[in-house]
């Protein structure tokens, strides 16, 4: 009997033979969608009507989050705190620790030449915001260093783009294609990038495509250029270049619009001086858009201190974003900019970290709730911190329990429910 045959989708999932002996289709249904995300795996090996059920096209993803079943993943891509003897798993998360003559073998077929002394290995590593679990997905090859991590929620993938060989500490193409959807928990390489970079603005617009500007190349020269992804397809595409090289920006979705923003950076000759505008690149007119005053710390970089949230208001059009700050420095609360059309706008909102001195930290958004791992040393290094959703500035920092091997500081991140 084939999968269309075994069961269809018509307003929930339904099968023709029972999914567990003796249970009506609606609760056995219930039952499945239940399973924590790690075992889905598993269960396709049960049967072949739940091997068809879970690899539907994503229908049973989408019924887990229908009934409020589905998991918030956190992708961290990170140094390993511990090389000689890293914790990996697969990416169904099921965890298990390798050698480290194990790791080398798996990896001694890549290498052309010796690893730079001690250069960091980097892995992806999962906090499971839902079950309040941590793994790290187990890649056959060894992921660049410094690489941008982006998801595309509705294709059920987590891409790896860019960064620097682990060898030749060079800028490289390369690109990552994580399948996290039930039909599939696989990787893939996809097409390489036209261009070397890294410390790139990086985003995913819309429902399959991915887009990339700016960085540094081979000679560390601030890079205009810019491209898009196509997941779906594999193929990239070149898209005119900003008006100026940018160094150390940050991306973001103009969701509404899909345009794709990047943030502040550095020119070439101006090294560690963060600009205070943004560049939009728009879609439909093909052409980029300057919107000034955005950045208002010339000292900071944006790169682990900004994140888009979601805008709830249905009347707004362009992009919000929290800027998370130590408690000491002086700044505004909220700020807003447009361009002078009038047609993109950016609203900044400040985030007080659990901080009274400025230390290392990276911060995100998960589920509308505030995330920073705390870094550099301190009574907070080393471990996670969120806030509850609604409570922002006037709310309290609670910590997160963070496993030792999980705790060095991310270089980018990702979330994705499953």
């Amino acid at each position: 009997m084939s999968a269309s045959e075994e069961f269809n989708v018509t307003g929930g999932l339904q099968s023709r033979r029972d999914l567990i002996s003796g249970l009506p289709e609606e609760l056995a249904t219930e039952c499945l969608v239940r399973v924590p995300f790690e075992f889905h795996s598993s269960l396709k090996s049960v049967s072949r009507l739940w091997q068809s059920l879970i690899s539907s096209d994503h229908s049973f993803d989408r019924e887990r989050r229908r009934l409020g079943k589905d998991e918030s993943l956190l992708c961290l891509v990170q140094p390993l705190t511990s090389p000689t003897y890293p914790v990996n798993s697969s990416v169904d998360g099921e965890v298990s620790e390798k050698k480290k003559e194990e790791e080398g073998e798996s990896h001694s077929h890549q290498q052309q030449q010796p690893r730079v002394i001690g250069t960091p290995l980097y892995g992806l590593s999962v906090y499971n915001a839902t079950l309040d679990t941590w793994h790290r997905v187990a890649i056959p090859e060894r992921i660049p260093l410094f690489c941008e991590c982006v998801a595309l929620q509705d294709a059920g993938k987590v891409l790896l783009i860019g960064g620097w060989d682990p060898e030749t500490l060079q800028p490289v193409k390369d690109v990552f294609v994580l399948d996290f959807s039930a039909a599939g928990r696989s990787w893939r390489r996809g097409k390489p990038m036209s261009a070397a970079r890294s410390f790139f603005a990086c985003a995913a617009v819309g429902p399959t495509k991915v887009y990339v500007a700016g960085g540094h190349d081979d000679q560390k020269n601030a890079i205009k250029s810019a491209e898009v992804y196509d997941v779906e397809k594999d193929e990239w595409v070149t898209i005119p270049p900003m008006t100026e090289g940018r160094d150390e920006c940050h991306g973001f979705s103009m969701a509404a619009d899909l345009g794709f923003c990047v943030l502040s950076g550095y020119g070439t000759e101006t090294q560690g001086q963060f600009r205070s505008d943004a560049e939009i690149y728009d879609p439909v007119s093909n052409s980029w858009t300057v919107v000034q005053n955005v950045w208002r710390f010339a000292d900071l970089s944006p790169r682990g201190r900004t994140a888009a949230v979601i805008e709830s208001a249905g009347d707004f059009r362009g992009c919000k974003l929290w800027c998370f700050v130590d408690s000491q420095r002086q700044c505004q609360p909220r700020w807003e900019v447009e361009d002078d059309s009038m047609k993109w706008r950016l609203v900044m909102e400040t985030i007080r970290l659990p901080v009274t001195t400025m230390t290392s930290v990276f911060a995100a958004s998960l589920s509308g709730q505030a995330v920073a791992m705390i870094g550099g040393g301190g009574e907070e290094s080393g471990t996670m911190m969120m806030m509850t959703k609604g409570e922002k500035n006037g709310g309290k920092w609670s910590h997160v329990s963070t496993p030792s091997v999980f705790s060095s500081l991310p270089f980018s991140y990702a979330s994705i429910y499953v």
